[in-house]
Formats: C-alpha cells, sequence, structure tokens
C-alpha cells in the first residue's frame, strides 16, 4: 500500500499546481507532511493524508485501487515527520533549462524550470543568497576548464549588480547567446573584456560601444552545485 508520493508523481493531478516550484510553495503555505525520498537527489515525497478526496481518487485512478489505502488520516508506522513549513535548514532553489555555453555560444529558446533542487539554507547564507535570489543553470562546453566542465551545475547570484561588475565568472547574454565568461571591465575600451580560461583553444574578446546594447549580466556564478567527472 502506497501512502508517499514524489512531486513528479503529483504534477499532473487537477486540482494540485503544476510545476515543482509551485508545488513546494503551496506544501510550505499548507504546512503538508514530507519526508525525504530514497535516492540521490531524489527531493520530498508528500503524504496522502495532505489531499482532498478528488486528489486521491485521481491517484486510485492512476495507481490503483488496491495500492492506495483506505481513508488515511494520519501517518502510519512512523514517530514524528515534519511539514515542510518546518524545515527551515533547507530551500528550494530552481534548476533551470538555460544551457549557458562555456564555448561558442548557446541559443536558446524558451526557458523554463526543470526541476527543484533543495540545498541547506546556511550553505546559501555563506554567499548571502536566498531562495530568491539563487538559481542553478547547466554549463555547456569546454571554454571555461579547468574551472568548470561540460555538464556543471553552477550555482548563480541573480542579485542586481553595479556596473561595472568586478572581475569575476558570470552568466552573460550577448544578443541571443549565453555565456558563462570570465569577466574584466577595461577601462580604456570602455568595455568588457569576456575571456575563457581554456585560453588554448579560445581567444578573449572585447564587448563595447554598440554591442554593449545587446550584452546584459545575468548573475555571478558562486560555485558548483554538481561537478561532472570528465
Amino acid at each position: 500500500m502506497r501512502e508517499w508520493f514524489k512531486t513528479t508523481e503529483l504534477l499532473d493531478l487537477d486540482g494540485l499546481p503544476s510545476s515543482p516550484q509551485g508545488f513546494s510553495q503551496k506544501a510550505k503555505r499548507a504546512g503538508w507532511k514530507s519526508r525525504r525520498a530514497n535516492g540521490i537527489r531524489a527531493g520530498l515525497e508528500y503524504h496522502i493524508s495532505n489531499f482532498d478526496g478528488d486528489v486521491v481518487a485521481q491517484l486510485r485512478r492512476k495507481y490503483g485501487d488496491d495500492a492506495i489505502p483506505d481513508n488515511v488520516t494520519e501517518i502510519s508506522n512512523v514517530k514524528s515527520v515534519k511539514t515542510v513549513s518546518d524545515m527551515d535548514d533547507m530551500c528550494a532553489v530552481p534548476v533551470y533549462n538555460v544551457y549557458a555555453s562555456c564555448g561558442f555560444g548557446m541559443q536558446n529558446g524558451a526557458e523554463y524550470q526543470l526541476r527543484t533542487e533543495f540545498l541547506p539554507c546556511l550553505w546559501l547564507k555563506r554567499f548571502g543568497l536566498t531562495e530568491d535570489s539563487a538559481r542553478i543553470i547547466i554549463c555547456h562546453g569546454d571554454s571555461m576548464e579547468d574551472t568548470l566542465s561540460d555538464g556543471d551545475e553552477v550555482l548563480v547570484d541573480i542579485r542586481e549588480l553595479d556596473h561595472p561588475v568586478k572581475h569575476g565568472v558570470y552568466v552573460v547574454r550577448i544578443g541571443k547567446h549565453v555565456y558563462i565568461k570570465r569577466l574584466k571591465y577595461d577601462i580604456m575600451a570602455e568595455g568588457y573584456e569576456v575571456i575563457s580560461d581554456n585560453k588554448d583553444e579560445y581567444d578573449p574578446f572585447i564587448v563595447n560601444e554598440q554591442k554593449l546594447d545587446d550584452f546584459a549580466v545575468i548573475g555571478k556564478v558562486v560555485t558548483t552545485v554538481m561537478k561532472a567527472v570528465v
């Protein structure tokens, strides 16, 4: 008999949020009972007692009457479970499908949230970040080797930055293309030197004058969340 369901198993049900971020927010507001799901980076799963009769009926149709217990109002075989609102030690950070190029540039179409990553709030706080000011995006390409590798997931500080930004690694948009590059402001050129750490394969270039009209700093890369093994 099933009493616990992962967010991914609940998103297609009528009456529940349709995105992981919306689901997490509703769960916090409503104080839903939850626990950490099994598996690496598996996120949370929610107890069936959180849901009304319409949602439970949908779960029965989806998984079968025999799989869903009758009249579940409390958690069996568990002494205590924290609600999501009580989990002050974890913060929900959205992961987006923006593949920021560490190469010659990725052109991005519609940008949407892939999933929610739960990270320790104290860890975010070390970088001065909260759920609202942090995002996770995915690296693509080899131009930032050995600092960043293809497939790395990086934590980005999306708070508004002063111009010019300090020397460091940033997510930038140039025209329709998104990059992760090292930026260094060139006073004489009145623009940014855009630098790849893989200097043997990629030359730096300057963005200044009219090119700055199509240039935007999206956020500062703070650290890797997941490091690819290459």
